[in-house]
């Protein structure tokens, strides 16, 4: 499916400063030498775009710096980054939808929903700044 596909979103829970577990196996058992890189075949995911779409328990503002956690989002997501640019994919910024461990208000659910689909559609154009909301 990853060949027939030029956009790419990974969506998931980020928690522990990971991924879930079952994305991280299938990572490991996807990106292979020789499809997902190097050799004369490898590169299967050169040039497509990627990017992620994370919920969080943390609210926004404890993922900064001087704050316990110490880090941005967007620093304890290089990994991802690096990751991507190793196989050559055109990765993306980020969506975030933080605060899930606050009981989000209704309001804030309802707000969010534009907000990622404004987002998608960002990403599905041939504009290649995706904005992190």
């Amino acid at each position: 499916m990853i060949e027939e596909h030029d956009h790419i979103i990974f969506q998931f829970p980020y928690y522990w400063y990971h991924s879930p577990a079952l994305l991280k196996k299938w990572l490991d058992e996807v990106l292979t030498h020789g499809w997902a890189y190097w050799s004369k075949s490898g590169f299967k995911f050169g040039g497509k775009k990627v990017a992620l779409a994370i919920s969080l328990g943390l609210k926004e503002e404890h993922l900064q710096h001087g704050t316990v956690f110490k880090y941005t989002l967007e620093e304890l997501t290089r990994p991802f980054e690096a990751l991507f640019d190793y196989i050559k994919a055109d990765y993306q910024p980020f969506f975030a939808y933080y605060g899930m461990t606050f009981e989000p208000s209704q309001e804030w659910i309802e707000r969010s929903v534009p907000l990622y689909l404004d987002f998608l559609e960002r990403f599905n154009s041939k504009i290649d700044d995706v904005n992190v909301a």
